[in-house]
């Protein structure tokens, strides 16, 4: 299977990349500087950016993909939650926007785009002091934005898997815990690790069965 990441150079995007490398599959990805990637076997890195609709034009022409995977956040200048937003507004929503037609022209399927725990249905059932902190800081600006995400992705016209990870961690890949009821009864501080959401979104563009939901996972 050839998929596209979009993302592949943040933290989660690289070890997408790794997994579904060594599942064989080959793997196209946009990076506004293609020497932050280290070169591998299998994976092609694109020059640009998915704000411009072009870029994804260009990496859909080289390597026409199955499946798409998002792993792209609004940034912040660091990760304090009270760090200055240094994205622009409509960042992601934007990013899959673009991403979105662009699938349509070719008449590729499926995109997978990680979330977080919170977004969308999932609100109410975050914890009142998680909730609080989102509000308060310039969290807020990220989890707005994911929630364009939702509005865009919903009505696309794709095939899509939203999964809603809460906290992550760094740590080995483990087992997975899906969350029925949007998330209802997940604990405060309930964890995932990078690697087991990496292993999951590779999972979700290979099988049908979280086709157009939004799991909620913690290890």
């Amino acid at each position: 299977m050839q998929v596209l990441v979009i993302g592949g150079t943040g933290r989660t995007g690289r070890l997408v990349i790794d997994e579904l490398l060594q599942r064989g599959h080959t793997v196209s990805t946009l990076a506004r500087n293609p020497g932050a990637i280290e070169a591998k076997p299998g994976l092609t890195v694109i020059q640009g950016t998915p704000l411009k609709i072009d870029n994804i034009r260009t990496a859909f022409q080289q390597h026409t993909p199955n499946a798409v995977i998002v792993t792209l956040n609004a940034r912040r200048a660091t990760d304090s939650p009270f760090a200055a937003n240094i994205s622009p507004p409509r960042f992601m929503a934007d990013s899959v926007a673009n991403t979105c037609k662009v699938m349509r022209e070719h008449n590729v399927r499926k995109i997978v785009v990680m979330q977080a725990f919170g977004v969308g249905e999932t609100w109410p059932n975050m914890s009142y002091m998680l909730r609080l902190l989102v509000k308060k800081s310039n969290m807020c600006y990220q989890f707005d934005d994911h929630n364009l995400v939702a509005e865009e992705i919903k009505t696309a016209g794709v095939v899509y898997v939203l999964p809603r990870p809460n906290i992550l961690k760094d740590g080995e890949a483990e087992e997975v815990r899906e969350w029925p009821n949007h998330g209802k009864g997940v604990p405060m501080m309930g964890k995932i690790s990078k690697k087991s959401v990496a292993k999951f979104l590779v999972d979700a563009a290979e099988m049908d069965k979280w086709n157009n939901s939004a799991p909620v996972l913690t290890n």
